[in-house]
């Protein structure tokens, strides 16, 4: 749930919207927000599909760094949006289970069986990469409308906790075998091409049992989305149902535009990894629905708020404030995101996870038991965002060794993937381990005391700021790290420059609303 932290700011913002002309407001509202997002998610969601990072663990890198600048965005404003972050870049990193490889030959109507290949139509791949593109966004679409939200009963959070233990299941491969095995006798043809050629009969070819498996996966990702937008439909959760149905239907649409570069691979193979360039689009798309979303979010605040950042009389609020509401929200957090993150490098290493788990739960005990029940909220809103920074940098730089090793000549790039730690790989990584949990503890510390000021309160809007140019330009270089010495380099460099094109001109609008 989003409210007015700073009023002064809040009515800055409110004054420099009204006097704007609409061509200005759609550029300063939409234009340089989807520039920033849309590029940053592009060279994120990119160094996701790189060596160094899993499925999942790699998909928190673009969500939380969508939620880190959509918290900015709202500062700026005087709006708090502490509570978006984690649900955000957590919830989209379940999605990053779903497999699609199979689709880029399909839609070239290529179709792998065992003695070679035959022919499928292009409509199938077009046909599932919607239906996983929905899934990849559906969990994070689903849990931002519920970091949103107003609905917070305790009916709401038990609903809430059991949809998200199901889709951790559904991403799980145990339930995704017996999934598979359902589907096959439920609705076969419908779920696998080419199905009454007897191909998935006996013993099945590897090339079928990835069909299957990731079909399956996908179809039930799809399944439930359809029911958490009916529950949330049931409950009226309003920003639940709109949220997830822009990032859940737009992504669907969005992934299947992206997947088009991968016909390059016909049309002129070895140009450039087209794969790459899919993945730059797709993190572009995804990244614009972000800002669809956040520009819903905050016309929210705006209609429960008069210019003056007053709140309207509770009939006319669509949002208010609701301590009760807060406290069940960040205290229902705690098992949802603490199981995202055990999920999260459960393939890769166990413990890694249990790690992240424990310290995010401790660190909200240690907010919790510093502070006086009446400062208990904002007190746990401050560290979480303290631990999404942590976070973040944990598995950008964890994923980073990967390629840093071999930049710095310590390891081939044979000796190593996002499983294997060789020796050099682990005394990289340690010390930047120690460097980050240490300055979690001192902003932890810092949180405690009564004149604090941290990343979520600053006096000077030039410091936060300076912060998030930090990130994005660490982001930009363990980019660049990734994907060297690919000539597709070039296109990171340009979408770095474009996000500090619109970055800065942001600062510059909000700079002068200031003055």
């Amino acid at each position: 749930m989003m409210a007015v932290i700073d009023e002064a700011k809040y009515q800055r913002y409110r004054a420099e919207k009204t006097t704007r002309s609409p061509a200005a407001t759609l550029y300063h509202e939409l234009v340089l927000p989807v520039l920033l997002f849309g590029s940053m998610g592009a060279i994120t969601w990119a160094i996701r599909g790189t060596s160094g990072w899993n499925g999942v663990d790699g998909t928190i890198v673009p969500g939380l760094t969508w939620g880190l600048l959509w918290y900015y965005l709202c500062w700026r404003k005087g709006i708090d949006a502490r509570g978006v972050v984690l649900w955000l870049g957590l919830g989209i990193a379940i999605g990053g289970e779903l497999g699609y490889g199979p689709y880029v030959s399909w839609i070239r109507d290529i179709f792998q069986v065992a003695d070679g290949t035959i022919s499928i139509a292009p409509w199938h791949g077009y046909l599932w990469f919607t239906i996983c593109g929905i899934g990849w966004a559906a969990p994070g679409g689903i849990a931002l409308g519920w970091a949103l939200s107003k609905r917070s009963s305790a009916l709401d959070w038990t609903l809430r906790i059991i949809l998200y233990a199901v889709v951790i299941a559904l991403a799980w491969w145990p339930v995704v075998n017996l999934v598979s095995k359902f589907f096959v006798s439920l609705c076969p043809s419908l779920l696998y091409p080419h199905y009454g050629t007897g191909i998935y009969q006996g013993v099945l070819d590897e090339n079928q049992v990835r069909t299957v498996y990731t079909n399956s996966q996908n179809f039930a990702f799809l399944l439930w989305w359809i029911v958490a937008l009916a529950v949330a439909a049931i409950r009226r959760d309003r920003a639940t149902l709109i949220v997830g149905a822009i990032l859940g239907s737009g992504f669907g649409v969005g992934f299947v535009l992206s997947a088009l570069w991968c016909l390059g691979y016909s049309y002129a193979p070895g140009y450039v990894d087209w794969w790459k360039v899919w993945e730059l689009q797709a993190g572009f798309n995804l990244g614009l629905l972000c800002v669809v979303a956040l520009l819903w979010a905050i016309r929210q605040v705006d209609a429960a708020h008069d210019e003056q950042g007053n709140p309207l009389g509770r009939a006319d609020c669509k949002i208010a404030p609701m301590p009760d509401a807060e406290r069940r929200r960040s205290i229902s957090s705690v098992p949802i995101l603490c199981a995202v993150l055990i999920f999260a490098f459960l393939e890769g290493f166990f413990w890694t996870g249990a790690f992240l788990a424990a310290l995010y739960a401790v660190t909200l005990c240690f907010a919790s038991f510093s502070a006086t029940p009446d400062t208990a909220i904002e007190a746990r809103a401050r560290a979480a965002l303290s631990f999404t920074v942590f976070l973040l940098l944990f598995v950008l730089l964890r994923g980073a060794t990967t390629n840093a090793g071999v930049v710095l000549g310590l390891y081939d790039i044979g000796a190593t993937d996002q499983y294997a730690w060789p020796t050099p790989r682990i005394f990289l990584f340690v010390p930047i381990v120690l460097v980050l949990v240490a300055w979690l503890l001192h902003h932890l510390w810092k949180n405690v005391q009564p004149s604090s000021e941290t990343l979520a309160s600053p006096s000077d809007a030039s410091l936060i700021g300076v912060r998030v140019a930090d990130l994005m330009t660490l982001t930009g270089v363990v980019g660049a790290i990734t994907i060297w010495p690919a000539k597709i380099g070039v296109l990171y460099a340009i979408f770095i420059a474009i996000a500090f094109f619109a970055f800065n001109r942001i600062n510059r609008a909000f700079d002068q609303g200031d003055a």
